[in-house]
């Protein structure tokens, strides 16, 4: 009989595509690095208010970095902050699918100049991608105006 390796992680998953912007929710556990389909993937169980089981979520990386941002390093610094949901519906490598974003209070999402997704604090601004002279250039006397793009 052919065994496959576990995840570890135990009980159901969240259904992305039941959730609504602005839903909210809080982490119910210390997040945990497991192999999943496409690598490696933080994960940890949440609430949704309203039901009465937590369920595991896959935290994407616009979603860690801003509860990095929002409460630190420690992922048990995390658990039972109030988060607000965002999610989109798309496709994402070939495959349709639900994205979501769990939003720190105060936070908002956006992209970036690079049209990544970010959650950000309010207020925060990313400046555009814009030409600007490289120091090399300007040392070597490159004209920006010569470049032929």
């Amino acid at each position: 009989m052919q065994i496959e390796k576990s995840s570890g992680i135990g009980g159901a998953w969240v259904n992305k595509k039941e959730l609504k912007n602005g839903d909210l929710v809080k982490i119910k556990s210390e997040a945990t690095w497991i192999d999943g389909q496409n690598g490696k993937q933080l994960v940890a169980k949440i609430r949704v208010k309203g039901q009465m089981e937590d369920v595991n979520t896959a935290i994407n990386t616009p979603t860690k970095n801003a509860l990095i941002e929002a409460f630190g390093t420690e992922s048990a610094d995390w658990v039972d902050k109030p988060l607000t949901v965002a999610v989109e519906a798309g496709i994402f490598a070939g495959k349709r699918g639900v994205m979501m974003n769990l939003i720190p209070e105060g936070f908002t999402l956006g992209e970036d100049s690079g049209g990544y997704i970010v959650i950000s604090k309010a207020g925060k601004v990313t400046p555009p991608a814009e030409y600007t002279r490289s120091k090399a250039s300007i040392e070597e006397g490159i004209d920006p105006e010569d470049v032929p793009f």
